[in-house]
């Protein structure tokens, strides 16, 4: 996936520092270091979406890991040197924390409830929100798209930090240092090639050769069945409610609520609390849609619907409030 430059990803996330004595008792003291993936808001408490400060995560930028609000938890408490308070929370789905983190009491922290390998999350783009922000990348020029719905980033298998299984250095150096089509390809049919083209503007840019080292190597097949999968899932996302939402509110702002109460409308009771909405603001400052990161749980092999698969994924943060569905072209 992209790392987040220039004007931040406001993925938001609220946290908790006073909390009242029920969950203090219930909070587990972590050590170790909490890496952001995305522009997340750290505030001081849970319950509240104060944040003196207006302090955000920055993508790529480790934090020293205090503890989680719970076992298992939906929040990471960090310390955010410079803010005041210091000591903010994040939603475990604005970044990932080392392996080498753990409890303050020794034990690993837990195992996602299908095993790791068969959890992902599905990152689903909207195109014009993206290009506000990246206008120079090869896909933006001419300010995106909105008329293929949600355009796909990747599908992710989880625990985050699984990534680069495999991969040799050289390969991986050349990947981190932003050289996307300089990347060796991949082998995939051409049926699979040109849909892949078709749902995934960031082709122009390698996106796909990027996806499919980082995170398709850590797929439990080759690449040919992990793009067909992601390409499937995408294609299912779009054929859905969710997509004609955002289409008939181009313009307006949605919250992250409506966005999570419509998947429940369109994949089942509880599928909105898979869902993470992802913002970054346009060049007024102005909060857009940027992505829907979906978590999911099954074996993809089988070709499980959708909706199945996202109401056995992993509950997640809600992500920022609300945003504008950002019309194709620039503001």
């Amino acid at each position: 996936m992209p790392r987040a430059t220039g004007l931040a990803i406001i993925g938001a996330c609220v946290a908790a520092f006073a909390l009242p004595s029920v969950a203090a008792r219930a909070q587990v003291p972590m050590v170790g270091v909490f890496v952001a993936e995305a522009s997340c808001f750290a505030t001081p408490s849970i319950r509240s979406e104060d944040n003196p400060g207006r302090i955000v995560t920055e993508p790529g930028t480790s934090y020293a890991l205090i503890g989680r609000n719970a076992s298992p938890g939906s929040h990471y408490l960090i310390r955010v040197p410079g803010a005041e308070p210091e000591r903010r929370w994040v939603a475990f789905g604005c970044g990932r924390v080392e392996d080498a983190s753990q409890s303050a009491d020794a034990r690993p922290a837990p195992k996602t409830r299908s095993g790791g390998h068969d959890s992902y999350v599905l990152a689903a783009s909207w195109q014009p929100a993206f290009c506000e922000t990246r206008p120079s990348v090869r896909e933006c020029r001419s300010g995106g798209t909105a008329g293929n719905g949600f355009s796909l980033h990747g599908l992710w298998p989880q625990p985050r930090g699984r990534e680069y299984c495999g991969v040799p250095d050289d390969v991986r150096r050349v990947d981190e240092r932003g050289d996307w089509r300089r990347l060796p390809d991949f082998e995939v049919s051409a049926g699979t090639r040109q849909a892949l083209s078709e749902v995934m503007p960031g082709v122009q840019s390698g996106l796909d050769r990027h996806e499919w080292w980082v995170h398709g190597t850590c797929f439990k097949g080759d690449a040919e069945a992990y793009f067909a999968q992601s390409i499937r899932l995408l294609e299912e996302l779009n054929r859905s409610p969710i997509r004609r939402l955002f289409e008939a509110s181009i313009g307006d702002t949605l919250t992250a609520d409506a966005v999570r109460a419509s998947f429940d409308q369109a994949f089942g009771r509880g599928a909105g609390r898979r869902v993470l909405v992802d913002c970054g603001d346009d060049p007024s400052g102005e909060p857009m849609i940027r992505e829907l990161r979906i978590a999911l749980a099954g074996d993809l092999s089988r070709e499980v619907p959708l909706a199945e698969l996202i109401r056995a994924g992993e509950e997640t943060g809600r992500g920022c409030r609300e945003g504008r569905v950002d019309a194709p072209g620039f503001d």
